[in-house]
């Protein structure tokens, strides 16, 4: 699926549909900023390409392959917001250019973004600490003072 369109549509749906339990014209369409008729329109183009069922009225639902793909971009925009906020960007920030990101990345790139933030969330709190270094660097813009402890034992072992 090659449109970052076709991509938002989807993954607004499938956000909707988790979010709401549903997914209506009116809301998809305040929710992209668009109007009701394009989203209608749009809806007909992915009912035709099997990414949805669309029922008048009625709102959408997600087929099988319509959920793979909406499910695959609301993931790499989830991670990269995360990663973004590890650098301290903030949390508004960082998700609308999570959104401007999430569809250029290439496959290597979105799998070890992935493997970055679940190692970074399963790893232990204690082993984790050049996180919150990093998170005192940015706002101080200086290092901490144990980011140098290593070097301070060294010289004194040393003298």
């Amino acid at each position: 699926m090659a449109s970052k369109s076709l991509e938002d549509y989807l993954e607004t749906i499938y956000n909707s549909l988790n979010r709401r339990g549903h997914a209506r014209t009116n809301e998809i369409a305040e929710d992209l900023g668009v109007k009701a008729p394009s989203v209608t329109e749009m809806f007909q183009k992915l009912e035709r390409d099997g990414y949805i069922n669309y029922r008048k009225y009625e709102g959408v639902t997600l087929t099988d392959e319509g959920k793979e793909v909406a499910k695959g971009v609301s993931e790499v925009h989830e991670n990269m917001r995360k990663f973004l906020e590890m650098l301290q960007v903030s949390k508004d920030q960082a998700d609308e250019d999570a959104c401007k990101v999430e569809h250029t990345l290439s496959e290597e790139s979105i799998t070890q973004l992935s493997r970055f933030i679940e190692f970074v969330e399963g790893c232990p709190e204690d082993e984790a600490r050049w996180l919150q270094h990093f998170c005192y660097y940015s706002e101080h813009g200086e290092f901490p003072d144990e980011c140098f402890e290593g070097e301070r034992k060294e010289q004194n072992s040393e003298g």
